[in-house]
């Protein structure tokens, strides 16, 4: 599927058929996040698998969930960081995100598992071979039913709001987006996931140079949020040859807007 087309239509899975994912489907699930691994080369990131889908259920249920309702699901994986390290958290919500969307592939599902205010005791006793803390949990299985919806235009930021040039007091029109080339990569950016759909990051364009911010940082679901938006402006990227790494190097302070990363167009 087109990275636009799943962009468009990409939903979370809340309903999972009660059974065990297929063990070439596991197999798979852990070679892509060694491969993840590997490319990052992240010390301090970690992706925890738990196929005790229920017993990870009942640990979490009243604790964690999607919008405060846990989800039942076959598999779970946790993205564990250690030493509170920023910048691993950000490459790793970008590994998940690649992570879904080669799930699709394979016909399976997912959904976010919120774990915000749980205790760090809680979240280890699901993933008991985590030695940092878990960040985020993917819920994984086949969903029970279809559940792809097309998102309105309407409910999301233009272009204007989250897109600068030179800096942060600029906002880019989408005319000079189209001088450079980038005024359909943003119109599909928006469409990226983001906590409560706040859409809290913001780019600037600065010559050939592209910096990613956060907008009112709140808490390291953001973080996370910043991982996702990175992944998919790369995979949006790719069919104008943009191809240079993010230089990851989170900085927060008490500023309204906390840089994140840059990377070259």
């Amino acid at each position: 599927m087109l990275t636009t087309n799943f962009l468009k239509t990409r939903t979370s899975t809340r309903d999972f058929k009660d059974q065990n994912v297929d063990d070439t489907k596991v197999k798979k699930i852990y070679q892509i996040i060694t491969e993840i691994q590997n490319r990052f080369g992240e010390s301090d990131l970690n992706y925890q698998v738990n196929k005790k889908g229920e017993e990870v259920y009942f640990k979490l249920k009243g604790n964690a969930g999607y919008k405060g309702v846990m989800i039942k699901a076959p598999l779970y994986v946790g993205l564990e960081i250690k030493n509170d390290n920023k910048n691993a958290l950000v490459k790793g919500a970008y590994g998940l995100e690649e992570l879904i969307t080669k799930l699709e592939e394979e016909g399976l599902g997912s959904c976010y598992i919120t774990v915000n205010g749980v205790s760090d005791d809680i979240l280890k006793s699901a993933f008991v071979n985590a030695e940092g803390k878990i960040m985020s949990i993917l819920a994984i299985g086949e969903a029970s039913k279809e559940e792809v919806r097309e998102h309105r235009y309407d409910d999301r930021k233009g272009i204007n709001e989250f897109v600068f040039i030179d800096s942060l007091d600029h906002k880019a029109s989408v005319e000079e987006l189209s001088q450079r080339g980038l005024d359909d990569l943003f119109s599909y950016l928006r469409f990226a996931p983001s906590s409560y759909n706040s859409q809290p990051w913001r780019f600037v364009l600065i010559d050939n140079l592209v910096k990613l911010y956060l907008e009112d940082y709140k808490d390291e679901a953001n973080l996370v949020d910043a991982g996702i938006v990175m992944y998919y402006f790369d995979q949006l990227t790719k069919d104008i040859s943009i191809n240079s790494n993010w230089d990851v190097d989170v900085k927060l302070d008490l500023d309204k807007f906390q840089f994140i990363a840059q990377k070259e167009l």
